[in-house]
């Protein structure tokens, strides 16, 4: 739903009014990891997923335009807009259904060979409207679908943002092969775009948040690391060109219950823009 901060009930289903006619459609909101960069992603073959619409009854002719998030007024925490939407192909961008039918159209991205788009966080909007000339004489809502896309995570890079966006490098921190006890560091940076110094806060996703719970998703496989297992400094500053550098610690005496562990970190800035962090560890 438009204006919302949470990925909740993200596709709008319509409810038969006097002579409404309502539509499904599938998936309304997923998460998708380690995007490539500069290389053809297709989505429906890797991941399985395709945009799904069903109608009720009657026929009608949809049409699926991508868009940015922000111009629709929504937004998810530690997510920015996906930078344009052509990246994001579809196999049809119109759909015609017949009475009572389910169609599908597959879909892929392609974003360019650009160091600015490691390690970022994006938010895609598509929007599913019925044509007028398809709906003379009733009443048809659409939907709208938010997608998140986590491109692959890389060190070393500075990338160029937009002002206000703000981004770690890399934005997953893997701590692989640890034994019964652990005492690690890791150095990351975070960037700001805009041009200012800027002081950011660090603090730890509350597991049982809305955000944790909806938004900002646990990495398939892992479970929540223990709090107090990953340690980091409360604040930071970033530099224009700089960025902000930090320390990221594991440390602990006895083993832990599960061998896949993360810890989600947030930046959060003195102008309010979020980012997150995903601290992943591996035991032997």
């Amino acid at each position: 739903m438009r204006g919302k901060n949470l990925i909740v009930a993200a596709v709008v289903l319509a409810i038969a009014v006097a002579f409404g006619v309502g539509i499904s459609v599938s998936p309304g909101t997923f998460l998708i990891q380690d995007v490539p960069v500069g290389k053809k992603f297709d989505i429906s073959e890797k991941v399985g997923y395709v945009i799904r619409i069903g109608r009720n009854s009657g026929a009608g002719v949809y049409v699926l335009t991508p868009r940015r998030p922000s111009e629709d007024g929504t937004k998810a925490t530690g997510f920015y807009d996906f930078p344009d939407p052509s990246w994001f192909h579809l196999q049809r961008d119109t759909i015609s259904l017949a009475t009572d039918s389910t169609s599908y159209t597959k879909m892929w991205l392609e974003l360019p060979d650009d160091p600015s788009l490691y390690n970022r966080h994006f938010l895609l909007g598509v929007d599913v409207s019925p044509t007028l000339e398809s709906t003379k004489g009733m009443i048809a809502v659409g939907a709208y679908l938010l997608y998140r896309f986590e491109t692959e995570p890389k060190d070393g890079v500075v990338p160029e943002l937009p002002a206000g966006e703000m981004a770690f490098v890399p934005s997953v921190v893997e701590f692989d092969s640890l034994g019964r006890r652990a005492n690690v560091s890791r150095t990351l940076k975070l960037f700001r775009g805009g041009g200012v110094r800027t002081k950011v806060k660090l603090y730890r996703l509350d597991p049982e948040s809305e955000v944790a719970k909806y938004t900002i998703l646990l990495t398939p496989g892992y479970r929540r690391a223990p709090e107090g297992m990953v340690l980091f400094p409360d604040q930071i500053t970033i530099d224009p060109k700089e960025g902000g550098k930090l320390f990221v610690q594991v440390a602990y005496d006895k083993p832990p219950k599960f061998k896949h562990l993360e810890e989600i970190i947030i930046a959060e800035s003195q102008f309010g823009e979020k980012a997150f962090l995903r601290v992943h560890i591996n035991l032997k």
